[in-house]
């Protein structure tokens, strides 16, 4: 079994993030020589969520609306620690854990926000289970749906919504339910019951969609799609980062717009960021993509043929490249 090419992995999250920040521009704390003020609530990002940077701009700016005075963090030196985990190395896994809590203690942390779901479950089944947490954590949708009387709303979202959730396990149905509650309060919103079935398992990572394989995993999503056509749906709201980039680009198929909901509740608080990643994926062109990149990578120092490398393997039709991506 060929070794899990870690750093190519991680290099890969640094160079799309780089891709849509040019330098100075992150809202977040990405290596501890970075540290600003210390903080005792901190929002922790992880890595994965940098590839779609939009997300992370919008959750940043909502929870600043709202009037919390917090760090962010995130990115490879904040790992978790669960892919080395899932991929056969537990030592340097807890390794790695057991430094970005040392991180987090740095940064003043006496409470995190979880965004990642993959970094949600790996504590939940494994950190707490191996090393001492010195904190208490919590998804941030469940700590948005308990502030909402914090948010202003400046707009209306005149759409007929409907959410692509997972259920079955009890933080996915938590997250579910607090990203229902988040989005039923949202002036305008109308928000349409579809199905998803629990077969999906926790989130659409490659873990889950390995264990029924990805030809059902297609079908499965095909059968959401489908119900929210059915519906006549508006927008089908996507809840986790790893569950849009698999399925934002249906959205050319479709007779609607395939939007995470920090994003619909961004658009009512007058946040709005594009969606770089879904574009890049609608477009499936990644000689047309690198043109719109350049100034990012002649400012970032990156080097255009990795570059040119890796917005093919992320963004060019599935029928020339495996567009799956790690959660």
């Amino acid at each position: 079994m060929a070794k899990f090419p870690f750093a190519e992995y991680f290099g890969e999250i640094n160079t799309l993030a780089d891709l849509q920040f040019m330098p100075g521009e992150r809202p977040y704390i990405d290596r501890p020589s970075a540290m600003r003020e210390p903080k005792e609530l901190l929002l922790y990002l992880g890595c994965n969520v940098l590839r779609t940077a939009h997300l992370a701009k919008t959750v940043i700016d909502v929870l600043k609306a709202m009037g919390f005075d917090f760090n962010a963090a995130g990115g490879p030196a904040h790992c978790c620690g669960i892919v080395h985990y899932q991929n056969g190395d537990p030592k340097r896994a807890r390794t790695f854990t057991a430094s970005s809590m040392r991180h987090f203690a740095q940064y003043g942390a006496k409470k995190i926000l979880m965004w990642c779901p993959s970094c949600n479950e790996h504590y939940d089944e494994v950190v707490t289970k191996e090393q001492d947490v010195a904190f208490p954590y919590e998804h941030v949708t469940a700590f948005i749906a308990r502030h909402l009387d914090r948010i202003q709303f400046v707009r209306k979202v005149e759409k007929r919504v409907a959410v692509h959730f997972h259920t079955g396990f009890p933080q996915s149905d938590l997250d579910w339910h607090n990203a229902r509650t988040i989005l039923s309060a949202i002036p305008g919103v109308e928000l349409v019951d579809i199905a998803n079935p629990a077969t999906l398992g926790r989130h659409c990572a490659p873990k889950w969609i390995g264990r029924i394989g990805r030809p059902q995993w297609q079908k499965e999503i095909q059968d959401i799609l489908s119900a929210a056509r059915e519906a006549r749906v508006d927008v089908l709201a996507t809840l986790y980062h790893s569950c849009h980039r698999e399925i934002c680009h249906a959205e050319a198929k479709n007779p609607f717009e395939i939007v995470n909901y920090i994003s619909l509740l961004g658009e009512a608080m007058g946040i709005e960021y594009p969606d770089v990643y879904k574009q890049f994926k609608l477009k499936g062109d990644p000689k047309a993509i690198y043109d719109e990149v350049e100034a990012h990578v002649r400012a970032n120092g990156l080097d255009p043929s990795r570059v040119r490398e890796i917005l093919t393997k992320t963004f060019a039709p599935a029928c020339e490249a495996d567009t799956s991506n790690p959660s």
